[in-house]
């Protein structure tokens, strides 16, 4: 018997599937939610002999995407399985293959991804005893100017040799032949049509009002799926206000955190320094201070000082300038009293004293007699007096 098996993919299928591929980032994967139909065709040949054909369409509804990738396989391409029972608990038995998008990438699948389809297989095959599970590997590419996208698709499963074969897809409106005989497409005996026309009650020998009847049954079926699906829509969009709320809050609650920790070690650091020069002041006061005279603010303040003391020795000078000289001594070689001469002392201070032998007599004069002997006293040296100018040393 021949068997051909082939992919249906209706036009709302596909561009629901096209968006969310392209308002990914990167990368993209999710789940194709289906039904497959088997039936067996008997083709008459020019022979006059008769050929059965089993021919298989799976039929793409809608997609399920994921919201991040590598989500329900580890990178060695096992499946996890408690991630996926968790994900597909009410849709497991309708699931007929999964995608994965990748963008400016060749669409061949990778050794990983046959052994995925592999996992997945095996997995769904326990929902719904068939092996008709599908991969479908997109890409788009973009222009240089950005005006013209290309995606590129194709299916493929894994057949029963554990091999990788590509599958003929079918699109409505895309790529039909314009020639040849154009048959409808068998209708699924679990299609939401066959459910309706089961619920109306209609008898196949009594057709009359027939399709009233089933024109009633499914306004109502439309009037409490659109009911649904707007009860759908209003949660979505609380939780969506929700989640907008939620994320306020947080980031209003990480500046706060955010502010205090920064307060904290503000006031941290402030106590340590504060610790730290308490401590330096502790040790300052136990251990007395050793100066170095070679350390540069000694050498400032050993130079201080030395002006200091020059400036001393200075005003010591000037008042001694300012003082009346000295007489100054003359000794004789005789035996007789000498007269010492102190009349230079009364005049003015520029001029020298000096001291004459002489018997006249001044009224201005003082007289007083001076030994003739010379007695040798002895002279005391200081070697730390400093010579200033031209002055001697005192003695």
């Amino acid at each position: 018997m021949a068997y051909t098996e082939k992919v249906s993919l209706n036009g709302t299928a596909l561009s629901f599937l096209l968006y969310e591929c392209v308002n990914s980032v990167n990368s993209q994967e999710g789940f194709l939610i289906g039904n497959v139909t088997s039936e067996i065709t008997n083709h008459i040949s020019d022979s006059q002999n008769d050929s059965a054909r089993l021919d298989t369409q799976i039929f793409i509804r809608t997609v399920l995407p994921l919201p991040s990738v590598a989500l329900f396989y580890f990178p060695t391409g096992k499946i996890k399985e408690d991630v996926l029972s968790d994900l597909l608990s009410n849709t497991a038995s309708e699931i007929v293959g999964w995608y994965k998008y990748r963008k400016n990438s060749s669409i061949k699948p990778t050794f990983r991804d046959k052994l995925i389809s592999k996992g997945l297989q095996k997995y769904f095959e326990k929902y719904h005893g068939r092996k008709n599970f599908v991969t479908c590997n997109l890409s788009c590419r973009t222009s240089s100017a950005g005006s013209t996208h290309t995606f590129t698709y194709r299916f493929g499963k894994i057949n029963c040799f554990d091999m990788y074969e590509y599958i003929e897809d079918v699109t409505a409106n895309l790529g039909e032949k314009l020639t040849g005989y154009k048959k409808a497409h068998k209708v699924s005996p679990h299609s939401i049509f066959n459910k309706i026309v089961k619920e109306s009650n209609v008898q196949s020998n009594n057709t009359n009002d027939a399709i009233l009847r089933i024109q009633e049954a499914v306004d109502v079926k439309l009037i409490k799926e659109a009911k649904l699906a707007a009860k759908n829509e209003s949660t979505i969009r609380e939780l969506e206000a929700e989640i907008k709320q939620m994320t306020t809050i947080l980031s209003d609650k990480q500046m706060v955190d955010l502010q205090d920790a920064y307060n904290k070690l503000v006031e941290e650091k402030f106590v340590n320094r504060e610790v730290e020069m308490a401590e330096a002041c502790v040790e300052a006061l136990k251990s007395p201070p050793s100066v170095d005279i070679l350390s540069i603010p000694n050498i400032f303040n050993n130079t201080n000082n030395l002006s200091d003391s020059e400036n001393s020795v200075q005003l010591i000078e000037n008042e001694k300038k300012h003082r009346s000289p000295s007489p100054i001594l003359t000794t004789s070689t005789s035996n007789k009293h000498s007269n010492l001469n102190y009349a230079a002392a009364l005049k003015k201070s520029s001029e020298v004293a000096s001291t004459s032998k002489t018997n006249e007599f001044h009224e201005d004069l003082i007289k007083f007699d001076v030994d003739d002997k010379h007695i040798q006293k002895p002279v005391f040296i200081n070697e730390n007096v400093k010579c200033l100018d031209d002055s001697s040393p005192e003695y």
